[in-house]
């Protein structure tokens, strides 16, 4: 049985955790094949984070974060039955991320200091800004040795390896706090108290032709199943939909 997966997060914080993660995986993707396309798709990625990073006080929560994480592990680790060596190994990472988050300075700066990406962000905001005209220089570093591209690469990625590896501590913390459920949407809609609720995930099958939209706050959320409709673009499912909920 094929299914799909969808995340949907209930505050602002866990919102701006997984766009990073997401923009991240896809430099990544995007450096893996260092054709010219997949190139262009790598700078916007990079400077699409280093939107994100630039507001609100990312390196403020992530450090409150991991100081409650921190806390939590140390209580459980005083429980008889708890395994000591793995809460001793999850504590070691936090205190680590910990560290290295502190020691790191203002997240995204090397980003905001390089002096080629500073010569190329801005038309990468204009539709069709990045043709060879416009950015002459970029057009040329997309055609020097796969090494120097390579090497350029793994040097704007390392500006973001702090980052990377906490936000994906928090989120690796949240998605395992997650309670399973299976539920069923009347008529396509379902709703619920969250409790603590901070990440949704719901799995469905594929097979219903249909996809959740999700609305909510700190007290109770909302899933509605839509459909594709060819005339206008999407319509309320009103079938019965079975589906997995992990509350996280």
């Amino acid at each position: 049985m094929a299914y799909i997966k969808y995340e949907f997060p209930l505050n602002e914080k866990v919102r701006t955790y997984l766009r990073i993660e997401h923009l991240i995986q896809r430099m990544h993707a995007s450096a893996r094949n260092l054709d010219e396309k997949s190139l262009l798709h790598f700078f916007e990625s990079l400077f699409a984070v280093a939107e994100v990073i630039e507001r609100g006080d990312l390196r403020g929560d992530l450090l409150k974060d991991l100081e409650k994480h921190e806390k939590n592990l140390v209580s459980w680790s005083q429980h008889p039955d708890i395994d000591s060596s793995a809460i001793n190994g999850l504590i070691q990472q936090v205190m680590n991320a910990t560290n290295n988050l502190t020691k790191s300075g203002r997240l995204g700066i090397e980003l905001k200091e390089d002096k080629f990406l500073g010569s190329i962000k801005q038309r990468f905001a204009i539709p069709g800004g990045t043709c060879c005209f416009d950015l002459p220089h970029l057009h040329f570093w997309l055609h020097t040795a796969r090494e120097t591209q390579q090497a350029d690469i793994e040097k704007w990625l390392s500006y973001l390896k702090t980052l990377e590896q906490v936000v994906g501590l928090e989120l690796k913390f949240v998605r395992e706090s997650g309670r399973v459920q299976q539920a069923i949407a009347e008529g396509g809609s379902f709703q619920d108290a969250t409790g603590n609720t901070e990440l949704i995930q719901i799995q469905l099958e594929q097979h219903f032709k249909a996809y959740p939209t999700v609305s909510g706050n700190k007290h109770r959320f909302s899933i509605r199943f839509m459909q594709l409709c060819p005339e206008q673009g999407k319509a309320a499912c009103e079938q019965d939909i079975p589906f997995t909920l992990v509350c996280c």
